[in-house]
């Protein structure tokens, strides 16, 4: 049973995944100064935040599962200091290839937002898990949003290299500071890394809602970053012609669909959180469409960035939060999982999202991502069903 938070130790922990994660979203509002700068295409560009956040899949695989091994503070700030020299080293990127593949190993050792989740869910007391973790995940949204507009700012006024030595002295700053501001909290797993790891493996198959939830979240957090990579090229271009400092501000706006989180924790501790995924899968939908019809209107695309940024973050805590109830001795590897996917399948909405705006701009960008929530809405009602079908049989 979790011990319980204080509410400095929540409020540092959400300011702490909130500055972590934004490491992995920098480079998304820089991505026409660094098209200019290393003289490559849209498109070409496009593979730095993929790059960045297959990296930080594949890190949260293999590096987040400790947490259920080893102290999960001294784990934090391995994570923090290593990611935090390399987000230094990205500075000195002489070509765009250099950049990419310091963004993977970057991405790759960036995993302390998902080490910091988990550890919530293992101190929260039961009846206040879903609140405060609703908080503490609410930093992952916040600070994906909240990098776009201070990389804007930053790039604005003091160049885009400057934006990346800022990223690496907050992780160097926080690791210090981790030392005093968390308790130094054991593992309960006792056994080699090749058992963590085929155990994490064990309960992906061993149970359907982990699966379900794990694909649900790929599939949102793609159309979330599909959105949000081609987003730059559409304010850059013709008729907004916005600079990359007004293009951030954007972020700043969905920051506001961001503090529906622990509203959103609150309700799932009272009522479970099938009714909170509907409604921001139905939100989600209903956003996709309005911007489909805005490529050239100000106040559609500012009304979808709220709609959509409020229904994928209330969709994503309700449907983590159902998955840390299956085990509460793995909730490390639980939430490796569910951020492995999620993080998949944001690189791939990177991509796509590149590739949709190649093939039919704005419109075909917007109608993708309506297509991947209606998906996720599916796939959700199956798994309802399935459900219901097992309690009437039970």
């Amino acid at each position: 049973m979790g011990q319980g938070l204080s509410r400095f130790q929540v409020s540092f922990m959400f300011v702490a995944c909130a500055l972590v994660v934004s490491n992995l979203y920098y480079n998304q509002p820089l991505l026409g100064i660094l098209a200019r700068e290393f003289a490559v295409s849209e498109k070409s560009v496009a593979l730095v935040p993929a790059f960045t956040l297959i990296g930080y899949a594949i890190g949260i695989l293999l590096l987040v599962p400790l947490g259920d091994m080893l102290n999960r503070r001294r784990l934090l700030q391995a994570s923090m200091t290593v990611a935090g020299l390399l987000a230094l080293s990205l500075s000195f990127s002489p070509n765009i290839l250099t950049l990419c593949a310091l963004s993977f190993v970057m991405g790759f050792f960036n995993v302390s937002a998902t080490i910091l989740i988990s550890f919530s869910a293992n101190l929260a007391r039961p009846e206040e898990r879903g609140r405060i973790v609703g908080i503490v995940t609410s930093g992952i949204l916040i600070g994906s949003l909240m990098a776009r507009t201070l990389a804007g700012f930053v790039a604005e006024n003091f160049g885009w290299k400057m934006v990346f030595v800022f990223a690496g002295s907050v992780n160097l700053l926080l690791a210090v500071i981790t030392q005093w501001a968390l308790p130094s909290a054991e593992s309960h797993f006792r056994g080699t890394y090749k058992a963590l790891l085929s155990s994490t493996w064990d309960l992906v198959k061993n149970h359907a809602t982990v699966r379900e939830a794990a694909l649900m979240g790929a599939i949102l957090f793609g159309s979330f970053s599909a959105f949000w990579t081609t987003l730059t090229f559409l304010l850059e271009g013709e008729p907004f012609r916005y600079t990359p400092q007004t293009i951030g501000l954007f972020g700043a706006l969905g920051m506001i669909g961001a503090l529906a989180a622990p509203l959103a924790g609150r309700y799932a501790d009272k009522k479970g959180p099938a009714a909170t995924i509907r409604l921001g899968l139905y939100c989600a939908m209903a956003a996709f469409a309005l911007l489909a019809l805005s490529s050239t209107a100000v106040i559609g695309v500012i009304l979808g960035v709220l709609l959509l940024d409020l229904g994928i973050q209330v969709a994503h805590i309700s449907n983590q939060t159902r998955m840390f109830e299956v085990s509460s001795e793995a909730r490390s590897r639980l939430s490796s999982i569910y951020i492995f996917s999620y993080f998949v399948g944001g690189a791939l909405g990177s991509y796509i999202g590149s590739w949709l705006w190649s093939l039919g701009r704005w419109p075909a960008v917007s109608l993708g991502g309506l297509a991947f929530c209606l998906g996720a809405t599916l796939l959700f009602q199956r798994g309802q069903k399935r459900r219901a079908t097992s309690l009437e049989l039970a």
